[in-house]
C-alpha cells in the first residue's frame, strides 16, 4: 500500500546564490574533515597491518586442556570447545537454547516509510523550479522511522516501537580451561536461525519461526511487531588473543591496536591473522573511498558560487558545472593520494615516497587530460 504527494518549488537566482555560498562554508569544513579522515585511516591501516604481521610471528600455540604457565601475557593460539556456565537468554521473551553462546533478537516493525524524488528545470534569469515527489509505502523496517519529520506526516504516523534488537552472551562461556573475556566471544558472528520453544508472552503469537504481534500477520497493519531469534552454539572454535590470568582476552599491541580473533572450527593460526588482515584492509579502502568522495563534495561545494554567477543561463550554469566538477576532481584525486602518501611517509619513508610520486604524477595526467579534450571539442 502506497500514496503520493507532489510539492513544486521556485528559487530565484538570489536565493540560489545565498544557498550556494552556505555550501561554500560546509565545503571549508568538509576539506580539512576529508583529510583528517584520510590521514588518520592511513595510520589506523599502517599501525593494524603492522600489529597483525607481528602478532602472526610471534604467537604461541597452546593446548586446551590447561593454562600454560609459561604462557601468560602472551599471544596465543588455541583451538577447543567453547561452552558456556550459562546459556544466553532473551530477558524479555524467555527465549534461550542449551549451550547458547550467543543469542540474537531481532525485531523489525510494520511502518509508513517517506521516499523522494526530485526534477528541477533553470529559466532563464538563473530561477529554479523543482517539483519533489513524496511517495510513502509500508515496510518491515528494523529501525524507528521517525515520521514527524515526514513532509506530509498527517495519515503517516508510525507509533514508537515497544522494543528494540539486541544480542545477549551467555555467562561463564570456557574454551577447555580457559575463560573467555566478552570481547573475544563477540568476535563470533555466524548465528544461525533459531526457532523458539518458549511459549509466546501475552499479545504475541508463535507464526513459523517469529513471535508476531498483531492481527493477522497475512495482511499486516501500521504498529505490528514481529520478532525473531539467531544463535551461536556450543562448538569448537579457533581464539588469538592474550592469555592472562587463565583468562582469553584482547591483546594490546605497543602501538594501542589489540588482537582478538575467534573463528568457529580448527583454524590455523596464520589463517585467523589472514583473514584479520583482509577484514582491515577492507575497512581501510572502504573509509579511502569515503575520504575521497568527502573531498570531492567539499571542493565542488568551495566553487558553487562561482557556478551561480552564471545561472542567469540554463547552459552557462550547465557548462560551467561541468567544468567545475572536472576541475574538483582533477584536485580530488592527487589531494588524496597526497594526504595518503604524507601518513605512510610519517610511519614507513618508502612506501610513502612511491605514493606522493603518485600523487604526483595524476596531477599532472589529469591537467593533461584537460586541453585535449577542449582540442577535440574545438576540432569538432
Amino acid at each position: 500500500m502506497s500514496d503520493q504527494f507532489s510539492q513544486v518549488t521556485t528559487q530565484g537566482w538570489g536565493q540560489r546564490l545565498g544557498g550556494s555560498l552556505m555550501a561554500a562554508l560546509f565545503g571549508l569544513l568538509l576539506v580539512p574533515a576529508s583529510i583528517i579522515l584520510l590521514y588518520w585511516n592511513e595510520g589506523r591501516a599502517v599501525n593494524a597491518a603492522t600489529a597483525l604481521r607481528s602478532g602472526a610471528a610471534s604467537i604461541m600455540e597452546v593446548l586446551p586442556g590447561a593454562v600454560d604457565p609459561h604462557a601468560e601475557g602472551k599471544l596465543v593460539h588455541v583451538t577447543g570447545m567453547m561452552q558456556a556456565a550459562t546459556a544466553a537468554r532473551d530477558p524479555v521473551f524467555g527465549v534461550s537454547g542449551s549451550g547458547t553462546l550467543r543469542l540474537s533478537r531481532s525485531v523489525e516493525m510494520y511502518q509508513w516509510k517517506e521516499q523522494s524524488s526530485s526534477h528541477s528545470e533553470q529559466s532563464v534569469g538563473g530561477s529554479k523550479t523543482t517539483e519533489t515527489s513524496y511517495t510513502y509505502q509500508h515496510v518491515w523496517s528494523a529501525q524507528p522511522v521517525a515520521s514527524a519529520q515526514f513532509k506530509v506526516p498527517g495519515g503517516h504516523e508510525n507509533p514508537p516501537m515497544p522494543l528494540q534488537s539486541a544480542t545477549f552472551d551467555g555467562g561463564g562461556i570456557t574454551l577447555g580451561a580457559y575463560q573467555v573475556d566478552p570481547p573475544v566471544l563477540a568476535k563470533l558472528d555466524d548465528f544461525s536461525s533459531l526457532a523458539p520453544t518458549t511459549p509466546p508472552p501475552p499479545d504475541y503469537k508463535l507464526v513459523g519461526d517469529a513471535f508476531y504481534h498483531g492481527q493477522d500477520a497475512n495482511q499486516p497493519a501500521i504498529g505490528d511487531v514481529r520478532v525473531k531469534f539467531s544463535a551461536i552454539p556450543a562448538q569448537t572454535v579457533s581464539v588469538a588473543a592474550a592469555q592472562s590470568g587463565g583468562v582469553l582476552t584482547s591483546y594490546r599491541e605497543a602501538s594501542g591496536y589489540t588482537i582478538a580473533l575467534a573463528e568457529p572450527g580448527v583454524v590455523p593460526a596464520a589463517a585467523l591473522f589472514q583473514d584479520a588482515q583482509r577484514a582491515a584492509g577492507r575497512v581501510t579502502w572502504i573509509l579511502r573511498g569515503v575520504g575521497f568522495v568527502m573531498m570531492l563534495i567539499g571542493l565542488i561545494c568551495l566553487t558553487s558560487p562561482l557556478t551561480m554567477l552564471f545561472a542567469v543561463l540554463p547552459f552557462l550554469e550547465t557548462l560551467v558545472g561541468t567544468g567545475v566538477f572536472l576541475v574538483a576532481f582533477t584536485l580530488a584525486v592527487p589531494l588524496t593520494l597526497l594526504t595518503i602518501g604524507l601518513a605512510w611517509f610519517a610511519h614507513r619513508p618508502l612506501v610513502g615516497g612511491g605514493i606522493l610520486v603518485a600523487a604526483v604524477a595524476s596531477l599532472i595526467l589529469l591537467r593533461r587530460l584537460h586541453p585535449r579534450r577542449a582540442a577535440r571539442a574545438e576540432a569538432r
